[in-house]
């Protein structure tokens, strides 16, 4: 008899181990549909060089994401964004649409207080980097993020190490080591191995029961295409405000966040770029929340004067966000962008008014605070 019992305890144990390679993964898919009117933006008959973003109705992306536990020590993230482009053949201009990979990697909690992590993802440079489209605060990721970042920003492959440190507040310091190659221009060096080394210590403090405090800092540091080395540094600060009485209707958050990058070139002056951005959202009612941003970009001594401007650029927005579920928004917002790139009617002050529909459904993890 008591065989019996060790034989079940043993052939139990066998198919629970082995649950975690039986589990189907948890899915979700997110849409952003997205209107769009700009004076920047207007209809072009030159199809030589198609505009990327064209005024009117369009998907802007969608995401699909699969998540689940390897085993009790280790998870697996895919997510793969299908977006569009519109191409040319010098006549005539066309939409092509493709499936990517944004994030594919796996995260292990073996170590005591360690998160390690493997495979292609955000980097941890600055706080705004780490988000995706659906979880931005504004249609469009600050100034500095798009143009000293990249479109999709710092987004590579490597590995990654997130330490919990010994504090009385949440203390958090991250090491990775990313390859520096692809579509991150600002590194991609043709050296065999040589890869892209960075930090990041984020610090998040209690101030009282409805109001908190989240202070990082980030540095990353390697060789660029002209072999000499492109250095990227930043700060964010954040204030968020819940009151544990009412918080469901009222609520505010105040964000800010730098980015510098500069690039080495040898026999010229090192190519500089900085950028601030700083916003506020209020939260009124339960379902509305209001926005406004400043958001600003100054390029010295470009490399390439044609495609970066030596100017400053600023940028002002507002914005109102409807969220009827946690699954569902709806966001309307007005920009207005002044210095840099100037339009076909020599106007060099930007326009623009945005109506984007979010919608997810499935099983989306939820979103770091």
């Amino acid at each position: 008899m008591n065989l019996r019992l060790f034989s079940v305890f043993l052939l139990t144990s066998a198919m629970g181990l082995n649950t975690f390679a039986l589990t189907a993964p948890n899915m979700s898919a997110n849409t952003l549909f997205l209107y769009r009117n700009s004076n920047f933006h207007k209809e072009d008959v030159n199809v030589t060089t198609p505009d990327q973003e064209p005024n009117g109705f369009d998907l802007q992306e969608a995401e699909l994401q699969f998540y689940a536990d390897v085993d009790p020590y280790t998870r697996l993230n895919v997510l793969l964004a299908v977006a569009q482009s519109y191409v040319t053949d010098n006549t005539t201009v066309s939409q092509e649409w493709g499936i990517e990979p944004e994030e594919v990697f796996a995260e292990s909690n073996a170590l005591p207080a360690t998160t390690l992590k493997i495979g292609k993802f955000k980097a941890f440079m600055g706080k705004h980097n780490t988000l995706h489209s659906h979880a931005y605060s504004f249609i469009g990721a600050p100034l500095a993020n798009t143009t000293l970042l990249g479109d999709e920003g710092l987004n590579d492959a490597g590995i990654s190490a997130a330490v919990l440190l010994p504090s009385s507040w949440f203390s958090e310091f991250t090491v990775q080591y990313l390859r520096g190659k692809g579509e991150n221009e600002q590194f991609n060096s043709p050296t065999p191995g040589a890869g892209v080394g960075l930090i990041h210590w984020k610090n998040l403090v209690d101030l009282s029961d409805d109001l908190t405090v989240e202070l990082g800092a980030s540095y990353a540091n390697g060789q660029n295409s002209f072999r000499k080395i492109t250095t990227l540094s930043g700060a964010d600060l954040t204030f968020k405000w819940r009151p544990s009485d009412g918080g469901r209707y009222n609520s505010l958050m105040w964000a800010t966040e730098y980015l510098s990058r500069t690039q080495n070139k040898e026999a010229v002056t090192a190519e500089k770029g900085t950028g601030l951005a700083s916003w506020i959202q209020y939260q009124f009612a339960e379902r509305w929340a209001a926005l406004v941003r400043y958001d600003n970009l100054e390029v010295k001594d470009s490399f390439d004067p044609t495609n970066l401007l030596n100017d400053k650029t600023e940028r002002n927005s507002l914005a109102l966000v409807y969220s009827p579920s946690e699954f569902s928004s709806y966001k309307f917002e007005y920009n207005q962008k002044h210095g840099g790139e100037t339009n076909s009617d020599n106007e060099n002050t930007e326009k623009s008014v945005f109506l984007q529909a979010n919608f997810t459904i499935g099983a989306h993890p939820s979103h770091t605070y």
